[in-house]
Order: C-alpha cells, then sequence, then structure tokens
C-alpha cells in the first residue's frame, strides 16, 4: 500500500487547523504546516496559529522554525516539509499537511523541482558587475545570469502585476517575488520531477 499523505487547504478561516486536528487524532497523524506565515515565531495573532494548548496534544510540525528576520524560500520550506513527512511516516503515523499557502502544498506533495536557492535565487547587482554571489556574469545575460533573448520578448509577469478581481494588486506574496520568471525558464507547473 502506497503511504497516504492527507492535505486539509483552503481559504483563511474556514476551519483547516480544526479538520486536520480532527483527522489527525481519528487516523493517528502528525500535522504538517503548510502556511508561509505560521513558520515565523511571533506571528500567531496575524495567521491564526493555533495556540499549543488547542492542538490537544498532537504534533505539530514546522510551526515556529523562523525569526521574522529569517527569510523563507520555497526551497527550503519543500526540503523541511518533505523531512517532517518522511519522519511521521517512517514513524507509522499519517501526515496531515494543512495551510493556505497553495505553492506551498504543492512543493511538498508535488515535488517540484525548486532551484536550491528558491525561486528568486540570489540576484547579481544591476548593471553587470559582480553579484551577491561574487560571480561575474556576461552583459549579455539577464538578472538571473541567463542568456537573453534575441528575439526580444518580454518575460511572463507574475500575477502581482495584474489586477485581481477586484481590481486590487496582491503584493503579500511572500513566494513568487518578481524574480520567478528570472530564475526559472519555464513555469512552475513544468518543474514537477519525474
Amino acid at each position: 500500500m502506497t503511504p497516504q499523505v492527507i492535505a486539509v487547504v483552503g481559504a483563511t478561516a474556514t476551519g483547516k487547523s480544526d479538520l486536520a486536528l480532527d483527522l489527525a487524532e481519528e487516523l493517528g497523524g502528525e500535522v504538517v504546516n503548510a502556511d508561509a506565515m505560521q513558520l515565523y515565531r511571533g506571528m500567531d495573532i496575524g495567521t491564526n496559529k493555533l495556540p499549543p494548548d488547542e492542538r490537544r496534544g498532537i504534533p505539530h510540525h514546522l510551526l515556529d522554525v523562523l525569526d521574522v528576520t529569517d527569510e523563507a524560500t520555497l526551497a527550503d520550506f519543500q526540503q523541511r516539509a518533505e523531512a517532517a513527512v518522511v519522519d511521521i511516516l517512517d514513524r507509522g503515523r499519517v501526515p496531515v499537511l494543512a495551510g493556505g499557502s497553495g505553492l506551498y502544498v504543492r512543493a511538498a506533495l508535488d515535488h517540484l523541482d525548486i532551484p536550491p536557492d528558491g525561486p528568486a535565487g540570489p540576484r547579481p547587482s544591476r548593471g553587470g558587475g559582480r553579484g551577491r554571489s561574487g560571480s561575474r556574469r556576461p552583459a549579455s545575460s539577464t538578472p538571473a545570469g541567463r542568456p537573453r533573448s534575441s528575439r526580444g520578448h518580454r518575460a511572463q509577469q507574475h500575477p502581482s502585476d495584474h489586477p485581481g478581481p477586484r481590481g486590487r494588486r496582491d503584493h503579500r506574496s511572500p513566494l513568487l517575488g518578481d524574480g520567478t520568471h528570472q530564475a526559472l525558464p519555464t513555469p512552475f507547473a513544468r518543474h514537477r520531477s519525474a
């Protein structure tokens, strides 16, 4: 039988945490956080993070693992989530992934091929020269170090560059940033490992 991982996903304040607790209690599972903001210590109220005394004694993973000054990358989350899931399965328990950060859930379940530095990766300084990594890039390359297209087409825009259903722009995404399409030459959907 293939090991099962349960994912409880959805919008804010829809009861994901309670359902995850019910499932973990019923199935002998443990909860793995998949909310980008609940990774941070001190972000309890703004993220509606369950306090320890409301977790029914069920182990929770990937909560409060970063300081608010730390940078969360998708690659780091994916590595931590996969390690937690394997650990839970190895102990004969059921991992219950819970959260509203869709790309984090996909990274944990779909084995996306994420560059180790995260979607944005290290960015060289503007105008050639040396980037954060100290390596030189050719003047004919993009900020992500890929050769410039001779066709001159525009890079794919980040979803936050477009108005949402009510005309508002989404400037909150800690996951994609404007470097995603620079670092990844193809859309995320094509980065699943075989």
